[in-house]
């Protein structure tokens, strides 16, 4: 195949663009970065440049700090995908492929697992945007005859996640104690993603398809910590905090840091559960891995960051 991966030197789009090349395709990469085969500015406005001859484009770029203000998500997540999703319909490519977020389903009423069509408006920028980015999706494949599949994964793990699974490694690896055993949450690990957007884009795609991506199991905060515990070679530190404790101290970090009130609260302890048998069912796909799998990778891979970031400092006095 052809393929444009936009986001090309994140977390999700480095690995993707190793495994195109593994597999024979040619593969062109577009981000900010200016030693890409292709400028992609979202943020600018500008209108992106799609080269002909293309099979397929995987959009991974976009604004993932969701405290980043509402106006920064409207233009880079909302406006900027369906601008670049119209100039690949102009220059003829037959599939788009954009990596959504379950967050586009606003939050959880409750634990039980939700699927596609159960949504609710989504209260912060990051969530409305990407909401909105679906919807005129929906109207360009409809319109313009390009296939789009849209993929909502949630939290994504592997080596070298940052955000929340980065924060857990610093909690455990310090020795403070171990979290209650209080919501749940979907994840799915950055390998078996990888491997859904090669088979969606292997396979015959015609107009719009949306489809949740998760692991297919849920996971606590104590028992990520747990994971991460084990794989540093430690058990996990007790005595248990209560969630009130944690609440308190997560409203705390969200003052600090500037982030939403309750943020903090709701990614380590609330409810945040999807299913993903309709993705399953329409394309073969079967995830493989669960964050225990990872989590020893996970670790090494921070380790290895705090590290080489200290044998920097000490190069650097």
């Amino acid at each position: 195949m052809e393929c444009l991966v936009t986001g090309a030197t994140g977390f999700v789009g480095t690995a993707l663009c190793e495994a195109l090349a593994a597999q024979g395709d040619a593969v062109r990469r577009a981000g900010r970065d200016p030693a890409l085969e292709l400028p992609l500015d979202l943020a600018a406005g500008a209108a992106p440049r799609v080269p002909p001859g293309l099979d397929v484009v995987f959009h991974l770029a976009g604004l993932a700090h969701q405290s980043a203000p509402a106006a920064r998500h409207e233009q880079v997540n909302h406006r900027g995908t369906v601008a670049l999703a119209r100039a690949s319909a102009a220059a003829g490519v037959p599939h788009f492929i954009f990596l959504s977020s379950v967050k586009a389903l606003g939050s959880a009423p409750g634990p039980s697992p939700r699927g596609e069509n159960e949504g609710r408006p989504p209260r912060d920028g990051y969530g409305r945007a990407k909401a909105a980015a679906e919807r005129e999706l929906e109207a360009l494949a409809a319109d313009s005859g390009m296939a789009v599949t849209v993929l909502r994964p949630a939290l994504v793990y592997g080596p070298g996640a940052r955000g929340n699974l980065e924060l857990l490694c610093r909690w455990v690896a310090a020795g403070r104690p171990a979290p209650p055993v209080a919501g749940a949450r979907s994840l799915v690990s950055r390998d078996d993603l990888v491997q859904l957007l090669l088979t969606v884009a292997a396979q015959p795609a015609a107009g719009y398809r949306c489809w949740n991506v998760t692991d297919g199991d849920s996971y606590t905060a104590r028992r990520l910590c747990a994971a991460l515990a084990g794989a540093q070679g430690r058990a996990l530190a007790g005595p248990m905090l209560p969630a009130w404790a944690w609440r308190a101290a997560a409203a705390v970090r969200d003052a600090l840091r500037g982030e939403r009130p309750g943020q903090t609260a709701a990614a380590l302890l609330g409810a945040d559960c999807y299913r993903n048998d309709a993705v399953r069912a329409a394309t073969g796909w079967v995830p493989r891995q669960r964050f225990e799998d990872v989590a020893p990778a996970l670790v090494a891979a921070w380790s290895a960051g705090l590290a080489g970031a200290g044998a920097a400092e000490g190069r650097g006095r």
